[in-house]
């Protein structure tokens, strides 16, 4: 096979692809996310902090930033503010959650499942100059700034929520936690819920995070069983929800009205 039909064939394979060639390391990079992929797919997709804060968190900052920040106004949400609540992870926050936050505020609900891009193809689309249109990730929040904003909406609050399960250690005389993955729990277990509230202003973009002290329960099985069943479990994990949602919702309606 000559030069000719070698470089022909190679052309080709481009023409397939519809990609330019990829370095060694790049392929790493594929294989790497193929394999996160796989291993997470069933996972709900939760928010990020790059969601919820933009690139704050990310942007170089100077004293001067912090001393600026010192100075602005405390966050407030007024009692009865037609606000947003989010679940991060969520198509909609829960219906004990929304029961509680419509005690204090007026609720409209959104998904707590960011729309991820596709990844973007070799065959760029061309502007009026026939140039290629640069694609960006449009920012979560920002996005949501701007339906709340066509639904009047004061703030958004998003709350990201955690169920863990501990066990004590004897050796080390204290608790060790793991995230709660609907294993089989013990009368020597504990619960605890951990939740982190952020808070945005619709109209400037401010927000405030907290995140309140958590709740542990330790759990119990009636006199009447033997040993817990899932049910039990069931009941006393919504028992602690209800608990917590109901004690952290107004210590935040009183932190920020």
């Amino acid at each position: 096979m000559n030069f000719r039909s070698i470089a022909l064939l190679y052309m080709s394979a481009l023409l397939l692809t519809g990609c330019a060639v990829h370095s060694p390391i790049d392929a790493k990079k594929t294989g790497a996310s193929g394999t996160e992929s796989n291993v997470s797919k069933n996972a709900p997709v939760q928010l990020t902090d790059k969601d919820i804060f933009g690139n704050e968190t990310t942007l170089a900052v100077t004293e001067e930033d912090i001393q600026a920040a010192l100075e602005e106004d405390e966050f407030h949400v007024p009692l009865n503010s037609k606000i947003i609540l989010v679940q991060s992870g969520s198509r909609a926050p829960e219906t004990l959650m929304q029961q509680e936050m419509s005690q204090y505020y007026s609720v409209a609900t959104f998904s707590g499942i960011p729309d991820r891009q596709k990844v973007i193809s070799c065959n760029k689309e061309k502007d009026e100059n026939n140039e290629a249109v640069i694609a960006e990730n449009m920012n979560w929040m920002q996005a949501l700034r701007y339906v709340a904003a066509k639904g009047h909406q004061r703030a958004i609050i998003v709350y990201q929520d955690l169920l863990q399960s501990g066990k004590y250690d004897p050796a080390t005389k204290t608790t060790v936690w793991s995230d709660y993955r609907n294993e089989k729990v013990t009368n020597t277990a504990s619960l605890r819920y951990l939740v982190r509230f952020t808070l945005v202003d619709v109209a400037t973009g401010e927000w405030a995070s907290w995140s309140p002290a958590n709740y542990e329960y330790k759990v119990t099985v009636p006199l009447s069983d033997k040993k817990i069943n899932a049910d039990t479990i069931d009941q006393q994990i919504a028992r602690l929800k209800q608990n917590t949602y109901a004690s952290m919702v107004k210590d935040l309606a009183n932190r920020y009205q």
